[in-house]
């Protein structure tokens, strides 16, 4: 009976782990973005209800199980956490021997990721200390597996590449690697989960304390001293419960039902929500004097998350007058989540230099690029004033022109890599090769609200 249960068990575990993966395969990464936007909104006294609301959401589904039923989350629906089972269960098969974690240091080494949350949350969020997107191993994941090369290629040479083979390495050794040591989401639902109601409880009259549940737990928990499992590491993953010979471990099966469910309507809830939230007014744009740029209508491309975003630019007595977006190809939720607030921003600045949106950052700077693409022109460019410095009328370069960009109708097709803090540090190196054809990608980690933030 108990090799019957604990296949079903862990059956009906890897095949909502698989489903997460399709569907939501950045969900850890939303997560935290909506800890970390509803946090900075707060504090820095910009929380609206309505803009806000999809965060609320989601944070709140996840949360209020996480209280009930502890961290299913972990075990259940974070594709990165699956990602490391993978290689561990294929570690065991070519290193036959299990390595031994001595018990003091796994310990000790479990509060690490806590003093990360405190540092990210205090140091990045909050202080808006500069620290390069790239160097987070989350983010460098979510471009590997967006399926897009450009994308892939270009988040291989970066610091948080290097720390994603370190992290892989780990999990080699040691199951969950990054889950044990280093996540700041698991240390944030870890809290969230002490006093959770749901517990997986131990018949202790049946238990012959083989230690069996606790050698094949994946966080390393001693499960066998209490009635029930209470420590705030355990990620509900049931392995212990699969592994039992005299079925002394018990669980509600509902628990994984509900995490599963009440996590996927908060987010098709949050998307829906998130559609309608970006349906914003006409800007009005002030124009006291001739703007930057030759009238006419332009088409540009952009390099999204998952493709190419194209769109309609039309300039008016010099002013970008309208941005129509034409075709994306990245997720609908954070699209619509960039859409509106860096269109808006960009035709009430009238510049390409504007924040990226908080838990969007590729779409939203997959529009400024096709924006700044359909002018033939660049973020700096736009900030000087009509005719100083150009060579023409309209604030253009002379190179620009003698490309072609002056005309209407004209596309070029340019990339920057943008990089720096969201604290407004960093820098912008445009580089294009003699077509002008060029790739790059916008980074930033963290902080709150500005650019650089990752999808």
């Amino acid at each position: 009976m108990s090799k019957k249960r604990g296949f079903f068990t862990q059956l009906i575990r890897h095949l909502i782990q698989f489903a997460a993966f399709i569907l939501f395969p950045g969900l850890f990464i939303m997560v935290f973005s909506a800890v970390r936007d509803l946090l900075t909104a707060f504090m820095d006294g910009s929380f609206s209800f309505n803009g806000l609301f999809p965060q609320i959401i989601l944070v709140f589904m996840v949360f209020l199980i996480t209280m009930l039923w502890g961290r299913f989350f972990c075990g259940f629906l974070c594709s990165f956490g699956m990602i490391q089972e993978l290689i561990f269960f294929f570690s065991k098969r070519i290193i036959l021997k299990k390595v031994q974690i001595p018990k003091r240091f796994d310990y000790i080494m479990k509060f690490l990721k806590y003093v990360i949350l405190v540092l990210i949350t205090a140091g990045v969020w909050l202080l808006a200390l500069p620290v390069d997107s790239s160097w987070n191993p989350w983010g460098v994941f979510g471009m590997l597996v967006s399926g897009n090369f450009s994308l892939v290629s270009s988040s291989i040479p970066t610091v948080g590449f290097a720390l994603l083979l370190a992290i892989a390495a780990g999990s080699l050794f040691v199951e969950r690697f990054f889950c044990r040591y280093l996540c700041p989401l698991g240390a944030l639902l870890a809290v969230v989960s002490g006093k959770r109601l749901y517990k997986i409880r131990r018949q202790s009259d049946s238990c012959t304390n083989c230690g069996l549940c606790t050698r094949s737990c994946s966080m390393g928990i001693e499960i066998p001293e209490n009635d029930a499992v209470v420590s705030r590491e355990c990620i509900q993953c049931m392995q212990c419960l699969a592994i039992c010979p005299k079925d002394s471990l018990s669980v509600n099966p509902a628990a994984a039902a509900a995490i599963g469910g009440t996590v996927v309507v908060g987010n098709l809830a949050s998307f829906s929500v998130t559609e309608t939230v970006s349906q914003q007014p006409a800007v009005k744009i002030e124009k006291t004097k001739r703007g930057n740029y030759k009238d006419g209508v332009y088409m540009g491309i952009g390099e999204g998350f998952r493709g190419t975003t194209e769109v309609q630019v039309t300039v008016e007595d010099g002013y970008i007058s309208d941005i129509t977006v034409l075709s994306f190809l990245d997720d609908k939720e954070f699209f619509q989540k960039a859409q509106s607030a860096v269109i808006n921003a960009i035709l009430t600045e009238q510049t390409l230099d504007v924040s990226a949106v908080s838990g969007a950052t590729f779409s939203s700077n997959s529009i400024m690029d096709a924006v700044a693409d359909a002018l033939g022109t660049s973020p700096e460019a736009t900030e000087q004033p009509a005719g100083e410095e150009s060579g023409s009328e309209t604030g253009q370069p002379e190179e620009d022109k003698a490309n072609g960009y002056d005309h209407p109708g004209t596309q070029g097709h340019g990339r920057g890599w943008r990089g720096g803090s969201e604290s407004g540090g960093g820098s912008d190196h445009g580089q294009s090769d003699a077509q002008g054809h060029g790739r790059g990608w916008r980074s930033g980690f963290g902080g709150g609200g500005h650019r650089g933030r990752q999808n």
